[in-house]
């Protein structure tokens, strides 16, 4: 189980100060992966999971519930960067199924079903929680936008072309 000693191990490799946003941590991550990671709000059911972690072969995606508070947002992205930061091995998606989560406008009943079938043991929800209890309680000082994609800066130029090209998908 991660301890708030090692979480700061871990942020110091990142390269990130005792305080920082959801968006700083999310460039650091994506920087230490080297892939593109897309943050999206999505409306999930209100008795389901609020959020989810999906890895493709080419980005990290993270759907987390879009009609709740900004902080409440913001706990459940770092629930699942919890997951990334702890090294747990996340549901891995291929085939027709990682295109669509490029795709503009993602169908909810597809994402629901692909967040379903999470692989996550009940000791690693719990640590991911922990984590993101910590991380909120002593690391995140604002609850401010952030960007759906975040880029490192490995990636290609024309990826954030493609990107902005596609735009975000509906709010």
């Amino acid at each position: 189980m991660m301890d708030h000693r090692r979480l700061r191990r871990e942020l110091g490799i990142l390269g990130l100060p005792q305080r920082f946003s959801v968006g700083r941590l999310a460039e650091a991550l994506a920087r230490r992966r080297g892939r593109p990671l897309r943050l999206r709000p999505e409306p999930l059911p209100p008795a389901g999971l609020s959020g989810g972690l999906l890895i493709t072969a080419d980005i990290d995606f993270i759907a987390y519930q879009r009609d709740t508070t900004r902080m409440h947002q913001d706990h459940i992205v770092c629930h699942e960067f919890g997951h990334l930061l702890a090294g747990h091995r996340p549901v891995t998606v291929t085939g027709p199924a990682a295109a669509r989560l490029l795709a503009p406008h993602i169908d909810p009943a597809v994402v629901e079903r692909m967040l379903g079938r999470s692989c996550s043991s009940e000791s690693e929800e719990r640590e991911a929680e922990r984590i993101a209890d910590l991380l909120m309680a002593h690391h995140i000082t604002e609850w401010a936008a952030r960007p759906e994609w975040v880029l490192p800066d490995t990636a290609p130029p024309e990826l954030g072309s493609l990107l902005d090209t596609l735009g975000p998908g509906p709010a």
